[in-house]
C-alpha cells in the first residue's frame, strides 16, 4: 500500500507506518528531506499553498494501486490537499484519513479552512471520488488514552492509531477462521476506526460519526484460546446478534488467530451521511 502524508501530521502518521514493509511512504510538507521526500516552499496561508500547489508528476513517478492520503486539519498546508489528490486519482484507488484537530483551540482563519477542509472531503467521498474517507478525532483519541502528558503526546496518540489502521490492514489481507471483514455498501463511503476488548463491553470510537450505517467487528485472538475456550464462538455470536438488533445496523464480523497473549476487537464504522462541523 503506497501512503502518502500531507503536512507535520500526515507525515508523522506515514513514518511510523513507514516501519512496517507493507508500505512505501510519501512525505510532503515545508522542508521534509529525504527519499521520497518534497519539500514544499513555505507560503502565508492557505490560500497561497492551495494557488502554488507545483505538478508532482515526476515525485509521484510509477505510484499505482491501494493508496491511504493522511492529513492534520489544522495545518494551513491541508490546503494542498485536493489539488494533489488530483493529479493521482486515476492512477490509484485513494482513500484519505483525516486527522480532526480539537477545533476550540484554533485560532478564526484556522478554524474556517478546518471546516472547509472536512466539508469538502466528505463531499468528494460522497461523490465516489475518494473509495473511504476515514475521519479521526484527537480529542477522541486522548479520551481514550487517558491522560497522556504534553511531552509525548502526540506520539501516544499517533502510536493508538497507527498501530489500529495497521492491524485492520493485515487483518483484511487475511483469512479468518470464521466470519469475514464485509465490504460495505456503495453509499457508505465515510468511515472511522474504533476499539474494544472481545466482549464488547466498552467499544471506543475515533470519531463520533452520525448515524453509523453498517460496522465490522475484527477479533484478533490468541490461537490457543480459539482452540481451547469452548464459549467463545457463542459470546462472538450473541454480542454481534445483540449490536444488530439494538441499533438497527448491518453487522458483520471476522475472527483472526494470532500468536499475541493479548486479545483485541478492532472496529470500522461506516456511513453515508455527512457529518456536522460539531
Amino acid at each position: 500500500m503506497n501512503v502518502i502524508g500531507l503536512g507535520q501530521a500526515g507525515c508523522n502518521i506515514a513514518d511510523m507506518l513507514s516501519e512496517y514493509p507493507q508500505y512505501k511512504t510519501y512525505k510532503i510538507d515545508v522542508g521534509v528531506e529525504g527519499k521520497r521526500c518534497y519539500d514544499v516552499k513555505k507560503q502565508k496561508g492557505p490560500e497561497e499553498y492551495e494557488k502554488n500547489v507545483p505538478s508532482m508528476k515526476t515525485f509521484f513517478r510509477g505510484i499505482k494501486g491501494e493508496t491511504l492520503f493522511i492529513v492534520g486539519g489544522s495545518g494551513h498546508i491541508s490546503a494542498m490537499c485536493l489539488r494533489i489528490m488530483e493529479q493521482i486519482k486515476d492512477k490509484c484507488e485513494l482513500s484519505v484519513l483525516y486527522i480532526r484537530p480539537d477545533t476550540s483551540l484554533l485560532s478564526k482563519n484556522k478554524t474556517l479552512h478546518e471546516k472547509a477542509t472536512y466539508g469538502v472531503l466528505q463531499e468528494f467521498a460522497r461523490s465516489g471520488l475518494l473509495r473511504m474517507l476515514y475521519l479521526v478525532s484527537n480529542i477522541n483519541l486522548e479520551n481514550i488514552l487517558g491522560d497522556v502528558p504534553i511531552i509525548g503526546y502526540i506520539n501516544k496518540i499517533n502510536e493508538l492509531l497507527v498501530s489500529t489502521v495497521h492491524m485492520v490492514n493485515v487483518f483484511r489481507n487475511s483469512d479468518p477462521v470464521m466470519g469475514g471483514i464485509e465490504e460495505p455498501q456503495e453509499a457508505s463511503r465515510i468511515a472511522t476506526f474504533g476499539i474494544s476488548d472481545i466482549e464488547g463491553n466498552e467499544e471506543k470510537s475515533f470519531f463520533s460519526l452520525d448515524r453509523t450505517k453498517e460496522r465490522c467487528y475484527i477479533y484478533s485472538i490468541n490461537e490457543e484460546r480459539l482452540k481451547t475456550e469452548g464459549d467463545l464462538r457463542k459470546k462472538i455470536v450473541s454480542h454481534v446478534k445483540e449490536q444488530s438488533e439494538t441499533e438497527d445496523l448491518k453487522v458483520s464480523f471476522g475472527v483472526f488467530p494470532t500468536n499475541y497473549q493479548q486479545d483485541y476487537c478492532y472496529i470500522l464504522n461506516y456511513t453515508s451521511i455527512i457529518q456536522s462541523d460539531n
